[in-house]
Parts: structure tokens; C-alpha cells; sequence
């Protein structure tokens, strides 16, 4: 699995699907990015008080936190479909109506 948490944009992306806008405040106020490449990552941290980048710190399993993250990601997913299928009907309701009213 790629996965990819950016916490400034509030963004997580998983296998490249990504979603932003999401709730990150379970992430520790210190991490910048998560970057976990199948087997092995590493967090960039923000500056620290002193306007000092630490070195990113390389992973080789996830924190706890990241499991917050997946369950967030798997909502917005999961909203997402439902969303599209809504469209969906709407735009068969609209279409039915349509085509019943020419004729």
C-alpha cells in the first residue's frame, strides 16, 4: 500500500486515491507528512520552536495514529461512492422525465 498524509492540507491518500478536508487532529501537532512506501516510510516533522526542520524519521511500521488515518480515509471513501451514486439516480430521474415529457 502507498499511503501519503500531508496534515496542512488535511489531505490522505491511499493507492493514489486522495481526499482532503479531512479530520488530521488525531495526528500528533508536530508531523508535517506521512510518506509509507508498501514495506518502509518516514515522517517529516514541522519545525520545532526554534524554526528548525528535524530530519524525517524513517518507519518501518506504522504509528498508531495511522490507523485513525485509514478509518478516516475508508469514510471518505465510502461517502464519496454514495455521493456519485446520488448523482447518479438524479441524472436517470432527469433523463426519464425528459424523455417522457417529449413524447
Amino acid at each position: 500500500m502507498r499511503l501519503c498524509i500531508i496534515t496542512n492540507d488535511k489531505m490522505i491518500s491511499k493507492d493514489g486515491e486522495a481526499y482532503s478536508g479531512l479530520d488530521v487532529s488525531y495526528i500528533p501537532t508536530t508531523v508535517h507528512a506521512l510518506q509509507w512506501y508498501e514495506t518502509y516510510g518516514e515522517i517529516e516533522h514541522k519545525n520545532n520552536q526554534l524554526g528548525i526542520k528535524p530530519p524525517n524519521e524513517h518507519i518501518t511500521s506504522f504509528p498508531d495514529w495511522v490507523n485513525s488515518a485509514l478509518t478516516v480515509w475508508d469514510a471518505a471513501k465510502t461517502a464519496e461512492a454514495a455521493r456519485i451514486q446520488v448523482l447518479i439516480a438524479q441524472a436517470q430521474t432527469q433523463t426519464i422525465s425528459q424523455s417522457s415529457q417529449t413524447l
